[in-house]
């Protein structure tokens, strides 16, 4: 199997949100940066955030999940995370709710197979 292309796998998971998501900014380490859902050199640059934010309905807020462990994200110090600060895409009824367990796993893949162009 080849490995996972922003262009041909990635993109099209966030295609219904780019419009929606054209004024969120995150603060970065070189200062406020603009998430842009759409451009690959954005979703690179935010890939971790957008990994915590889709998996934000892993756990709800009783720690629980339905969620089985092989899938649970991980930070670099391999703890797993079980909260993000604004998960995506928002719930109804302003948005859709957990994005499918399949779209998390490609992008999860992706990032695992270096976010090639």
């Amino acid at each position: 199997m080849s490995k996972l292309s922003f262009a041909r796998d990635i993109k099209g998971l966030f295609a219904k949100y780019i419009n929606g998501m054209t004024d969120v900014s995150l603060a970065t380490k070189e200062g406020v940066k603009t998430l842009q859902l759409g451009n690959y050199d954005s979703v690179k640059y935010f890939h971790y955030q957008i990994q915590v934010s889709i998996h934000g309905y892993d756990f709800d807020r009783n720690g629980q999940t339905q969620i089985p462990p092989q899938y649970w994200l991980r930070d670099a110090a391999g703890n797993v995370v079980k909260s993000a600060p604004h998960p995506m895409p928002p719930e109804p009824p302003d948005g859709d709710g957990r994005l499918p367990q399949e779209a998390i796993n490609l992008f999860d893949q992706w990032v695992r197979d270096g976010m090639l162009p």
